[in-house]
Formats: C-alpha cells, sequence, structure tokens
C-alpha cells in the first residue's frame, strides 16, 4: 500500500539506471576481451603467451573501469543539485 505522500521513482529513473548497469558490465567484458586477446596474439608472436595475455586483461580491465567512472561522472554531472535533493 502506497503512502499518500511517497514519491516512487518513475520507470525512465529505473531504465536509465537499468541501461548504465548493462553499459558498463558490457564495457568490462569488452575491455578484457579485447585487449586480453590482443595480449594473447602478442605472446603467441613474442613467445611469453601467459604473462601477455595477464598484462593485457589487465590493462583491459584498467581502461574499461576509467571508461565506467568517465561515464558514471558525466551522467552524475549532467543531473543538477536541486534534482538530486528533490525525492
Amino acid at each position: 500500500m502506497k503512502a499518500p505522500d511517497a514519491k516512487f521513482p518513475n520507470s525512465d529513473d529505473s531504465r536509465q539506471t537499468a541501461d548504465m548497469a548493462w553499459r558498463s558490465v558490457s564495457t568490462l567484458t569488452a575491455g578484457m576481451l579485447l585487449y586480453g586477446g590482443l595480449g594473447w596474439l602478442v605472446g603467441r608472436w613474442l613467445g611469453h603467451q601467459a604473462a601477455f595475455m595477464a598484462a593485457g586483461l589487465l590493462l583491459g580491465m584498467v581502461l574499461a573501469l576509467y571508461i565506467t567512472y568517465a561515464r558514471v561522472s558525466a551522467m552524475s554531472r549532467s543531473t543538477t543539485t536541486s534534482d538530486r535533493r528533490n525525492p
């Protein structure tokens, strides 16, 4: 039962949050696959497959986390202070 003065987020807010969550997961997965694959290829070429693949995976995760952080920061900057204070 809804209280008379309760305010619930509209479906657009929850959809935007869900889209951001899936976009973050996709970015992290793509970064690990892309740079892990590149590390694997370079490792096969140079003969140190495990080391280059591990370095590629770590680089991919770091870059994907940075992209996700930058995207979330830009999203939070686009809302004004008054938008965050009104529930």
